[in-house]
């Protein structure tokens, strides 16, 4: 394992703001990446779930890619994503992180064709890197079962792990399921395990995890790193959970989107691709009902 392989923080996983032609926009998510760096954000993650990644086609994020290493953007505060049903896309993408030297790769196992067995996981992650011509790129598994279909249980990280070895330095685990994540905490203390949930960041800290893989970092990134840095107050972590759950009730990613436009005041942020639609002016006010509500009770 690389020395550099304590790896911990909270890493912004960054939305994409796109062009009219739905293209990305690479200044302008540049200077959002630099701006939750400056909030105190350790690490970026693009074109994960929250940066739209299976949306856009290897060719398009492997050239933002470039483009952002080549503006002078420290390229070891980046984990980007690997999202992709493709084993040749996967590929891809996994060697154009690695030709930019990004820190590591976030990646979720393909979402289409269910795995026959757990070792059929192992196997892509295999193949992957065998494809990609074996880079010494670091990888983060990403536990998402929502969009892939796949869990990341005990079991699984051990087979994949058998497999990969020391490669795999992490996990990100967007369940929300604090014993679940706990328990994968227990069990690889020499992983780095992040939560995708603002709501039991403190705890799965405090248990000795990493810290965490958020979109809540978008709008909020000081707050974020706040909640993993503490102490925090109840009243704090309220209004944390209330902001969480009213965009995930809302539509979640556009929500998020359209928060970082109308606090940017650039409205290439609130655009997506097709087939997400732009959350509309009736649903922010919404959403920022739900929030003051909640704070209310």
């Amino acid at each position: 394992m690389k020395a550099e392989s304590n790896l911990k923080g909270v890493v912004a996983a960054c939305v994409t703001p796109v062009t009219k032609t739905y293209d990305i926009d690479t200044d302008r998510l540049k200077a959002h990446m630099e701006t939750v760096l400056d909030a105190g954000c350790a690490y970026v993650s693009e074109f994960g779930t929250t940066g739209e990644g299976a949306s856009f086609s290897t060719r398009q994020k492997a050239d933002a890619l470039k483009a952002i290493a080549g503006s002078g953007m420290d390229m070891k505060r980046h984990i980007p994503g690997v999202v992709s049903s493709s084993l040749d896309e996967a590929a891809s993408m996994f060697r154009a992180i690695a030709e930019v030297d990004a820190r590591a790769a976030l990646v979720i196992p393909p979402f289409y064709y269910a795995p026959s067995s757990p070792e059929a996981v192992a196997d892509f992650y295999d193949a992957m890197i065998t494809r990609a011509g074996a880079p010494d790129t670091e990888i983060i598994l990403y536990n998402f079962p929502h969009f892939s279909g796949v869990t990341f249980d005990e079991t699984l990280v051990q087979i994949v792990l058998d497999r990969l070895g020391e490669r795999v330095i992490g996990i990100k685990d967007s369940t929300g399921d604090l014993d679940a994540g706990l328990k994968l905490i227990r069990r690889f203390p020499q992983l780095s395990v992040f939560t995708g949930d603002d709501r039991i960041l403190p705890e799965m800290v405090a248990a000795g995890g990493a810290g965490m893989i958020g979109g809540m970092t978008n709008p909020f990134p000081a707050d974020t790193v706040r909640l993993y840095t503490g102490p925090v107050t109840e009243d704090f972590r309220r209004q944390a959970a209330s902001r969480i759950e009213a965009v995930d009730a809302f539509g979640g990613l556009t929500v998020l989107k359209a928060m970082v436009a109308e606090q940017r005041k650039e409205a290439a942020f609130k655009t997506a691709v097709p087939p997400l639609k732009v959350a509309s002016e009736e649903t922010m006010k919404a959403v920022y009902k739900r929030i003051d509500e909640t704070l209310k009770e």
